[in-house]
């Protein structure tokens, strides 16, 4: 399948956007990657949808894939000390929040599936963003006054309390569903 041969390649990105976060930091070659990996994200979903190929093994990669990248962004980020103290416990939060919904779903089997928030989208982008802007190089946007550090960590502390948000929600339908 074409689609897992790309979520495959996008898996093996996560490494190397590790090391060089730990490494060397916040760079433009990680950021690419980083950028990279989402984008085949979306390339991945669409071959799978175009070609027929959608499954219940594809779609496990691609959760996979995508928790990866968030735990090598993140790791890598705070191995490497590039987030404030409020910003890597932000940045835990979104790591810690993948384990717990997989867990969820392990408990409840076949009995139900949990039904995704509306905010659960808004909490991708504003996660993505904002480890993406963690990843530029902290000097100023040329030709601006904004240092990128900041902003960066306020939009991770954003994510963290949607993803704390959707996450009492997710509780919410998995105690429901456990208990009945």
């Amino acid at each position: 399948m074409i689609s897992n041969t790309v979520t495959l390649f996008r898996m093996g990105l996560v490494l190397p956007l590790f090391i060089l976060l730990a490494m060397s930091g916040p760079g433009w070659i990680a950021l690419a990657l980083y950028l990279g990996s989402g984008l085949l994200d979306v390339v991945d979903g669409k071959i799978a949808r175009g070609l027929g190929e959608s499954s219940a093994l594809g779609a496990m990669l691609d959760l996979v894939a995508d928790r990866l990248l968030t735990l090598a962004a993140v790791a890598g980020l705070l191995v490497h000390g590039d987030l404030g103290l409020l910003a890597a416990c932000a940045a835990v939060i979104l790591v810690a929040r993948c384990n717990i919904v997989a867990s969820f779903g392990e408990a409840l089997a076949a009995r139900a599936a949990l039904t995704a928030s509306p905010l659960e989208s808004v909490k991708i982008i504003a996660s993505f963003a904002g480890l993406g802007l963690a990843m530029m190089p902290l000097a100023r946007v040329p030709g601006t006054q904004i240092a990128l550090a900041p902003v960066a960590e306020t939009v991770i502390v954003l994510a963290a309390a949607l993803t704390l948000v959707t996450l009492i929600g997710y509780t919410r339908q998995a105690v429901r569903a456990l208990a009945g």
